[in-house]
């Protein structure tokens, strides 16, 4: 994409003067007259499809989708490929066209598994379970969605794996298996603290409300779906803030509030249109028709029952279930244990190549190929190196995983280079306490640090965390940040023989969310 823009700029072009269907235009001409590879005419469709998304012209952008993938070849264009057929799925479901969501979810699956996208395999399958879902089959719904189980250790986005709980969240839900439900938010509000994704956390508020509702909780049911922000701007999601509105108006019915839930449910049906997102007017027709019920407006009631049995009718008739039946999840199974391969065939890979010649090369690349320039820490790939090491001489260890509390609201309150004066004190302490202790220090990320204890104890690690969390507690934070302090949270955990890096690390980061969720400047073991 910067080989395109920079051809663009030559050109004397500015794409960021335009908008709308000045923009569709301007990428249409530099397609035409600029882009000289596929991959570049079919980055122009791709950005002219968004575009096309935001002015409804939802068929005109699922056609220039399709212009994007006949530009692009397998095996060099696998990535962008399935980031194509991923929003073109997402646009076929909202027009209605089931079918072809689903052919582009096998397909994707197929590519995702041949070319080792794990994040995108996930995305397919979660894809299949949510025409599951709308065909109200819950129950297969949530056997796809823990086809990802196995998988959850080698997902690489934090926000991508809290989607795939949340929507077996959903399911128990629906299902009335209150008791798993239960033992479910609590991972996915742990697991929200570090992916702080507002509208993610406005559904865990969303379901928690229903579960407090199932359990005749109405006051926590009330007070719980108030701390949803859904008002315009403050969360981007028409499904959120309507389904919100929706079960707020089933809790205020449960207090005997019925007819301040009834405004309620007109302010919802104003937004949520007959030609909207089907599943959503479903839902507005069920919970219209419950309320209507509640009030004892049994002929209201039936109209919008009628009105819900249609829409769901439809979506019967449409969502192709039998392809969703047992030989797709027959043919996921073997996926499954096809990537099982991959991830394996990638650690063998990694040993392997640890060789005597490599280790003399990386002896000779300079300190600087190594080290994290603004902590002097060692960084990423001097991680990946250290590992395959004690991988290879099956050298036992702790990992400790840390994190400054509240380091957001640092940069936003005191500048970005307040921030990096924080972490350079957090890293200096850091270097300084593990000195002597046998330990490896890395910058991991932002404000998020690793630490390696070679032939360490998981008891030992703990003493050696708390010493430091308390250092930091202690340290003299007045002269960089002025009246407030500064914290860190930590996870810990070991190594276990035959099992992989990746796996240790989530080990070590499930621990770290719980530091977080109980409370911050902590440490919790795995």
């Amino acid at each position: 994409m910067e080989q395109l823009l920079n051809k663009i700029t030559d050109s004397g072009l500015d794409p960021s003067s335009v908008a709308g269907e000045e923009a569709i235009i301007f990428w249409n001409h530099v397609r035409l007259h600029i882009a000289t590879t596929g991959l570049e005419r079919a980055q122009c469709f791709i950005i002219s499809a968004e575009y096309r998304s935001e002015l409804l012209q939802v068929q005109a952008s699922i056609d220039e989708l399709r212009l994007a993938l006949e530009q692009l070849s397998l095996p060099q264009d696998a990535e962008v490929i399935l980031s194509v057929r991923n929003s073109l799925s997402e646009r076929l479901v909202d027009t209605g066209d089931y079918s072809s969501a689903l052919a582009e979810y096998i397909s994707s699956s197929s590519i995702a598994v041949e070319h080792g996208f794990i994040d995108d395999y996930v995305l397919s399958v979660l894809g299949m379970g949510n025409l599951c879902d709308a065909y109200g089959d819950h129950n297969r719904a949530l056997r796809y969605y823990q086809k990802i189980d196995s998988l959850d250790h080698a997902i690489s986005s934090r926000s991508l794996r809290l989607r795939y709980k949340l929507y077996m969240l959903s399911c128990f839900i629906e299902l009335g298996r209150i008791a798993a439900a239960n033992d479910l938010i609590r991972e996915c509000e742990e697991l929200s603290i570090l992916v702080s994704d507002k509208i993610l956390t406005g559904q865990i508020h969303l379901y928690q409300a229903k579960l407090f509702r199932l359990q005749k909780k109405y006051q926590e049911a009330l007070q719980t779906v108030a701390n949803v922000q859904y008002a315009a701007g403050n969360v981007h999601s028409s499904w959120l803030s309507n389904m919100v509105r929706l079960e707020l108006a089933h809790c205020l019915s449960s207090v005997g509030r019925a007819d301040v839930a009834s405004l309620v449910l007109h302010s919802a049906a104003k937004r949520i249109k007959d030609h909207s997102a089907p599943i959503l007017a479903k839902h507005l027709y069920d919970s219209t028709s419950a309320i209507d019920e509640h009030c004892g407006n049994f002929q209201d009631a039936l109209k919008n029952q009628k009105k819900a049995y249609r829409i769901e009718s439809d979506l019967m008739k449409n969502i192709p279930i039998s392809e969703l039946g047992a030989s797709q999840l027959r043919r996921l199974s073997r996926f499954e244990l096809q990537l099982k391969l991959i991830l394996s065939e990638i650690e063998n890979r990694e040993l392997k190549e640890t060789t005597e010649s490599q280790k003399n090369t990386v002896a000779q690349l300079q300190q600087d190929v190594f080290t994290d320039p603004l902590t002097n820490l060692h960084n990423r790939r001097w991680l990946d190196v250290k590992l395959k090491d004690l991988l290879l001489h099956e050298t036992p260890f702790a990992l400790m995983v840390i994190d400054i509390d509240h380091f957001k609201s640092i940069n936003d309150e005191l500048s970005h280079l307040v921030g990096d004066k924080a972490i350079v004190n957090v890293s200096n302490e850091l270097a300084t306490y593990f000195r002597f202790r046998g330990a490896s220090c890395v910058r991991f990320g932002g404000e998020e640090f690793l630490v390696i204890l070679e032939k360490s104890t998981l008891e030992q690690a703990q003493m050696h965390a708390e010493n430091y969390r308390e250092r930091i507690f202690q340290f003299g934070w007045h002269d960089i940040l002025g009246e407030r302090g500064l914290t860190v949270s930590l996870g810990i955990t070991l190594h276990r023989e035959g099992e992989n890096t990746q796996r240790t690390f989530y080990r070590a980061d499930k621990a770290l969310y719980r530091a977080k969720a109980n409370g911050r400047n902590q440490v919790c073991t795995e």
